[in-house]
């Protein structure tokens, strides 16, 4: 039940390591020192050759809890939970890396199409039990001439198409849908860039580390309609 924090980083396009930890910094503009703990690999990532599917896997385990999958335009992906979905799973070639019992669905991401990319990225992401998560937008400021996304992390120091945060807001009583309006929203999916190549990340409840961890693959998807 407790949030995650972590930094993720890649050396490529087809993999991705999630670790826990990170560096504690002082507030912006103080003297205290900054202090530094060991990074501990939490979860990664591998991209299956020639498919639209990432698998994530346990560190410590190394099994395959979570799978990420596309669709063909690379702007829908669905997250699903450990298990095997028949022949296509991987189960009969690596035995050792799946539970045998059948996959959940747990999550689905969509992204607008944005081919020019003078816009912001626009994703909508909706778990199980009808929660759907809202996207806090970045606004435009006449200062940099371009849209700016506030982090209140002071970890987060530069500007990155892949940087969001998602909020979450209990559902109403008849509907079952989030709105802003409807209570006090919280961040509950962050991802930020901290330095090069690596990210800080935030995952906190109704939101899992599993689906957490999907939605920030499928920023770091590369989409061809979605720049």
């Amino acid at each position: 039940g407790g949030a995650a924090a972590a930094a993720a980083s890649g050396s490529s396009s087809s993999s991705l390591i999630m670790r826990n930890g990170g560096k504690r910094l002082g507030p912006r503009g103080s003297r205290r020192k900054v202090r530094k703990w060991k990074l501990k690999p939490l979860l990664f990532a591998h991209k299956v050759d020639g498919s639209g599917v990432v698998r994530m896997y346990s560190q410590e385990t190394v099994t395959v809890i979570g799978t990420l999958e596309t669709n063909k335009r690379g702007t829908g992906f669905e997250v699903f939970g450990p298990g095997v979905d028949g022949v296509k799973s991987g189960l009969r070639e690596n035995p050792g890396l799946f539970p045998a019992s059948p996959r959940k669905h747990m999550t689905s991401i969509d992204y607008d199409v944005n081919l020019l990319g003078t816009v912001p990225r626009k994703l909508v992401v909706r778990l199980r039990k009808n929660l759907k998560l809202i996207q806090k937008v970045p606004t435009f400021n006449r200062k940099i001439g371009g849209y700016a996304l506030k982090f209140e992390d002071p970890h987060v120091r530069l500007p990155s198409k892949k940087n969001f945060i998602l909020l979450a807001s209990q559902p109403k009583a008849n509907s079952g849908e989030s709105s802003a309006a409807d209570s006090s929203l919280k961040t509950v999916v962050l991802c930020g860039k901290m330095a090069k190549s690596t990210y800080r990340i935030c995952i906190h409840p109704p939101v899992t580390l599993v689906q957490g961890f999907g939605i920030i693959l499928s920023a770091f998807y590369k989409k061809a309609l979605v720049s």
